[in-house]
């Protein structure tokens, strides 16, 4: 899985889509918008029916976020195979994976300044054509000469897609924003919902594909559905003339010592994620003979298939007050499911090298990845609601921005650093250095928590709580089970 496709980080219990983040992470460079926040009230607006323009723009969007994250999972199974017959090696493949979360962390903020100069509209349909002639345009890439011609092409062609993609994220979040200003959470989870129906297809599509047609059919049924989706938005999408400034400084929540750990479990997420995408298939397909790229399509399917079926039981847990127990847990379940991928050889002679074990293995981090992940997000907001962040859309912005820029950033870590261990150790030892750094933010996260209830500041308790309001169990010595360690 990779970090983008894993922005399915759900509307669980209230979590604000992390997908939609972009948009906001790109305007946010100065003070809170004063308008927004005047406007901000803890009072939660009720849902109302949505009007047929709601409707079809959903529609419309969602059919796009299903066709983006179907785009980026494709190429999972077959192209690490492909690019080595090329003359690839598996660093180079792991930073073409990776260069395209690098460009998006780069690209996102600054469409988010020029977005009212360009048209929500616009920007949205002309990222699709960009996202989708790119993608067709990869399909032709087996064409060009072996070695550091093809992988500089690869390059070249995936920088320019993610330029599309951060278009089509920055341009969702401000539409959806401006056509369900009163259901903006229940909107992007919507949102997500198809997100995560792309991130399972992805994969399995891409190897069905492949299999029937070759290395060309996947990008261009692929290229050609986002611009018969992006056709279809020109005509129901609305036109948006104001978008509302969102903006605040991203600098301004990294001072803060728990939102820095926070940014570090991130980061480590968005690694995790994408850790798999270079250097699985090869491995697959070198350890068992006879497995095909379609099967290992279907493989790469597990793990984000069993996180989309746990979320909501993830979410459910997450939401009784275990944030901070679940997440902990759930980084060292991902580091134990990691070491027996492969597994280590240090384990070969207790655990087999088997299918049937990869597939537990996947199973394994499918759910730790969902445990680890849900708890962040309002595990953030509870730090930011200590230091006086108001619950509003501006404050649910800054965070969502500081999401995207995490996953980005370790989207592009992941990919690159399995490449360049797969190369030097192989793959069971590069699954298992990465299974190390995750253990280690567990123990940060682990430490920073025991830490602050030692110091009686944990739970976090809003500013805006008066001190009579505040249960005694809050402010007494020994604070409630709301994202302990100890009552995990």
């Amino acid at each position: 899985m990779s970090s983008d496709k894993a922005s399915l980080l759900a509307t669980e219990g209230g979590i604000v889509s992390v997908n939609a983040a972009s948009s906001i992470n790109a305007d946010s460079t100065d003070e809170l918008s004063q308008d927004i926040s005047s406007s901000g009230s803890n009072d939660v607006p009720k849902a109302e029916k949505w009007t047929r323009k709601q409707i079809l723009t959903a529609i419309s969007l969602s059919l796009m976020n299903v066709s983006l994250c179907i785009s980026f999972g494709i190429i999972s199974p077959f192209y690490p195979t492909e690019a080595a017959k090329k003359g690839a090696t598996a660093t180079e493949v792991g930073l073409v994976f990776g260069v395209f979360q690098l460009v998006m962390f780069v690209t996102a903020p600054i469409y988010g300044i020029f977005i009212r100069q360009m048209g929500a509209k616009y920007m949205f349909v002309s990222g699709s054509f960009i996202l989708g002639g790119c993608s067709i345009s990869f399909g032709f890439l087996d064409r060009c000469p072996d070695g550091p011609v093809y992988v500089a092409m690869c390059f070249i062609c995936r920088s320019v897609e993610a330029n599309g993609c951060a278009m089509v994220s920055t341009a969702s979040f401000a539409i959806m924003a401006t056509t369900f200003p009163k259901n903006v959470g229940q909107a992007l989870g919507t949102l997500e919902v198809f997100s995560g129906v792309g991130m399972v297809l992805g994969p399995s599509i891409g190897g069905a594909l492949y299999g029937l047609g070759g290395y060309l059919l996947p990008f261009i049924v692929i290229g050609c559905l986002v611009w018969i989706t992006a056709i279809a938005a020109f005509f129901i999408l609305p036109t948006v003339d104001d978008v509302a400034k969102l903006s605040g400084n991203m600098l301004s929540i990294l001072k803060i010592p728990g939102c820095l750990v926070i940014f570090l479990c991130i980061v480590s997420c968005g690694m995790s994620l994408s850790f798999l995408d270079p250097t699985f298939s090869p491995w697959m397909t070198s350890t068992f003979n006879g497995v095909t790229i379609p099967q290992v399509g279907l493989i790469f399917m597990i793990s984000p298939g069993v996180y989309a079926l746990s979320a909501p039981l993830s979410g459910y847990i997450s939401d009784k007050g275990y944030q901070a127990s679940m997440s902990v847990g759930g980084f060292w379940l991902t580091g134990v499911a990691f070491v027996l991928l492969g597994p280590n050889p240090l384990l070969s002679s207790f655990i087999p090298t088997a299918i049937w074990e990869t597939v537990i293995a996947l199973i394994l981090l499918g759910l730790a990845i969902g445990a680890s992940i849900i708890p962040i997000f309002p595990l953030a907001l509870t730090i930011l609601r200590e230091k006086g962040f108001e619950d509003n859309l501006a404050t649910f912005g800054l965070v969502s921005g500081f999401f995207q820029s995490g996953f980005s950033l370790g989207g592009f870590v992941g990919p690159t650093a399995a490449g360049y261990f797969a190369d030097t150790y192989g793959f069971a030892w590069s699954s298992s250095i990465c299974a190390i750094i995750l253990v280690a933010v567990g123990l940060v996260l682990f430490g920073y928590v025991l830490t602050m209830k030692s110091l009686h500041r944990w739970p976090p308790v809003p500013l805006n709580v008066e001190a009579e309001a505040v249960p005694t169990n809050i402010l007494n010595s020994q604070p409630p089970d709301y994202g302990s360690i100890s009552n995990a």
